[in-house]
């Protein structure tokens, strides 16, 4: 086995182009060391193989490569490298202080205090929602192919924090990709694998790809593991892993056996889940319950696209600690700090079947939210009043707008002007009526 230091150069298979070893930047127990490369003033990443078959591993590259960029998520072979009798690929070089492994989804992230010490602290919940975005959606595409990656992980995703509206994601480690029937090279890491994948029983599809997606998001948004209850923490005559992922694995909600709940000292899993929406809920069941033994039946990466979105458009964030709530909660205070729960403002429009849009500052407001979703365009802006520092909406429709108090007083306002917000008030906007609502939990 050949191991690389700085300076040293490799080139590519067909003898065309040439590269310098910069750094080693993973020493992997499995496949292959990955090192950073560089090409006159481009870097690189450089997999290296530790062992295998030679022509089927140069097959599979190859595959990779023909198959192409289905999305900018995976990160693909660009060229095939070898160095003595390893082969290995030349791939982007994701990396730089503003790429994070996707583990923060479940950890945190340091955060320094004036002081100079860090604390640890929850990503707040719609930058959760918008890293799972595109997360599925990338995975998406090769599932609806019937391509498995069958090492679907945290660790395998790198997350760009560089923008905050852009939480683009790159997915390594697309070599272990294979379509149709083909047996992957890998089978998984555990608590992403599928119990049946663990016991040996099959080899990881497309289905598993879809259990170990779950998986992150449970993490992601409930914490703790789906599989992970009290019976985890019972004396146990074999490996604990195999017996809670493998050989006796039960949904920790499964709504038929009980008897792997949460512990009391789990009070973070038991009351996210008392809030959470029950399409929430029911796709969980799905993929761990119905389908913990038949892929078939668990929630697809569309389906978590759409409960995402859902999820987005129904919660709202405790004003003091920034917990997630959702409008359909029984709560009445939030159970992390105690305050009272108040649902923000909706704006609605009479006689219309679209849901209508909550109001957060710096949110825009289009027509394609309240009144018909053909032929969309922007009607507001959510801003802060000069006058009362308060909520008002900022018009930036041409259209002139009328607000029809509860004392029939009425006010005109044109393009640049900002309406005031009161729960009694009426807005017209050509033949439209729009209305406020919220300030309660349903």
């Amino acid at each position: 086995m050949t191991y690389l230091k700085a300076g040293d150069k490799i080139h590519t298979e067909d003898g065309n182009r040439e590269f310098i070893i910069d750094s080693l930047i993973h020493t992997g127990s499995g496949q292959g060391d990955i090192y950073k490369i560089h090409s006159d003033k481009d870097i690189y990443a450089l997999k290296l193989f530790h062992t295998g078959d030679a022509k089927k591993l140069h097959k599979q590259i190859e595959r990779l490569k023909k198959r192409g960029r289905a999305s900018s998520a995976f990160v693909h072979p660009l060229y095939v490298a070898k160095v003595g009798e390893q082969i290995g690929y030349v791939m982007e070089y994701v990396g730089g202080d503003h790429y994070r492994n996707a583990s923060i989804l479940f950890n945190g992230i340091e955060r320094e205090l004036g002081d100079g010490s860090t604390v640890r602290m929850e990503l707040p919940f719609n930058q959760k929602l918008a890293i799972l975005d595109s997360i599925i959606g990338a995975l998406m595409i090769p599932f609806e192919a019937d391509i498995v990656i069958a090492d679907v992980k945290f660790e395998n995703i790198k997350v760009n924090m560089n923008n905050m509206n852009d939480f683009s994601v790159k997915i390594l480690d697309t070599d272990t990709a294979v379509g149709g029937k083909s047996k992957p090279m890998v089978s998984g890491t555990i608590g992403f694998m599928e119990p049946l994948v663990m016991r040996g029983e099959i080899a990881p599809n497309k289905w598993s790809d879809a259990f170990s997606l779950a998986v992150m998001i449970w993490m992601t948004l409930i914490s703790g593991h789906p599989l992970r209850g009290r019976k985890y923490e019972e004396p146990c005559t074999q490996n604990i892993d195999t017996y809670t992922f493998a050989t006796n694995p039960i949904y920790i909600y499964n709504r038929k056996d009980s008897s792997n709940r949460p512990l009391e000292s789990d009070k973070r899993v038991i009351e996210r889940m008392k809030k959470y929406p029950s399409y929430f809920l029911d796709a969980m069941h799905r993929t761990f319950a119905d389908g913990l033994f038949k892929g078939e039946k668990r929630t697809t990466p569309r389906e978590w696209l759409e409960i995402i979105e859902r999820l987005y458009e129904d919660h709202f964030i405790c004003k003091q600690c920034g917990e997630e709530h959702f409008f359909t909660t029984a709560e009445r205070v939030c159970h992390i700090c105690g305050t009272a729960l108040e649902a923000p403002i909706k704006l609605v429009c009479e006689k219309s079947a679209l849901p209508g849009v909550h109001l957060f500052n710096g949110s825009e407001i289009w027509s394609g939210d309240l009144i018909d979703k053909q032929n969309s365009y922007q009607l507001f802006k959510v801003v802060v009043s000069d006058y009362d520092k308060k909520y008002g909406l900022l018009c930036v429709s041409s259209q002139d707008v009328t607000l029809e108090l509860k004392n029939g007083l009425v006010g005109s306002f044109s393009r640049g002007d900002v309406i005031p917000i009161f729960m009694d008030s009426k807005i017209t906007i050509g033949k439209y009526n729009l209305n406020f609502i919220g300030g309660k939990i349903k």
